[in-house]
């Protein structure tokens, strides 16, 4: 698990996959609101660094001027975008975000499997027990 101190120096670091494959620089990081501990990054992609991406943080592993997500290439490539300009996720944002990484979000009700099934027996129960993840400024 990734905590506060490797956070700390995480920002600008280069990004791989499990592969060794480059995937970008890290640019800015989302903590779990409950628990205080990196989940989140986006990851500067594209051409000159212009898209930014969301990667979990579940699995990945810090080596002082590098990171590796537990996540492929492709898939940070194709994970939704979201809009940052309000600062923190929005809900709907979040949700899209744990989803498509198939990543746990909340505690899941009994008798759901997936997180599709969870969202589809409760929504309600989601919105009460998520994770809401929030930007975390880094002052220098």
């Amino acid at each position: 698990m990734i905590g506060q101190r490797e956070a700390l120096r995480m920002f600008g670091c280069e990004v791989f996959d499990p592969e060794g494959q480059r995937v970008g620089i890290v640019g800015q990081l989302f903590i779990d609101d409950d628990t205080e501990q990196p989940a989140w990054i986006t990851v500067q992609t594209g051409l000159f660094g212009t898209n930014e991406s969301f990667v979990p943080l579940e699995g990945a592993a810090f080596d002082g001027d590098t990171l590796t997500v537990a996540v492929g290439k492709e898939a940070v490539r194709h994970a939704p975008r979201v809009s940052l300009h309000q600062g923190d996720l929005l809900l709907e944002h979040e949700r899209a975000l744990y989803l498509y990484y198939g990543t746990a979000y909340g505690v899941a009700p009994d008798g759901a499997e997936s997180a599709e099934e969870i969202c589809e027996i409760e929504p309600e129960y989601i919105e009460a027990v998520r994770l809401k993840l929030r930007r975390w400024v880094a002052a220098t």
